[in-house]
C-alpha cells in the first residue's frame, strides 16, 4: 500500500495523542477510559468512588492535556491507541434488584 501525505498526517497525530497521553495522571485514564466506554459522568463518580464535581474537574484535564474538545474525540482516540476495546463487555453485577 502507498504511503500517502494522509497517512503521515495521521500518524504523526497518533504520535502527538500518544506523547499528550503520557502526560495523563493515572487518575485521569481511568477516566479517560470509562469515558470513552461511553459511561457518564456521574457514572464515573459511582464507578471510582469520587464525587461528580472531581469527574468533571478530571474531564477537563483530560480535554486540556489532549488538546481535545469533546467526549467523542477522546472515545475516538482512546480506541485507535488500544486503550479501550469496541468489544461487548458482560455487564457487572451490581448486586440484588
Amino acid at each position: 500500500m502507498p504511503y500517502t501525505s494522509e497517512g503521515r498526517f495521521a500518524e504523526r497525530g497518533e504520535e502527538r495523542f500518544a506523547e499528550r497521553f503520557a502526560d495523563l495522571s493515572l487518575r485521569e485514564r481511568d477516566v479517560l477510559r470509562l469515558i470513552a466506554k461511553g459511561l457518564s459522568n456521574h457514572e464515573i463518580a459511582q464507578r471510582l468512588f469520587i464525587s461528580p464535581h472531581t469527574v468533571k474537574n478530571h474531564v477537563s484535564r483530560i480535554y486540556q492535556k489532549l488538546g481535545v474538545d469533546d467526549r467523542t474525540k477522546v472515545a475516538i482516540w482512546a480506541v485507535r491507541l488500544g486503550l479501550v476495546s469496541l468489544e461487548a463487555e458482560e455487564p457487572e453485577e451490581t448486586g440484588p434488584g
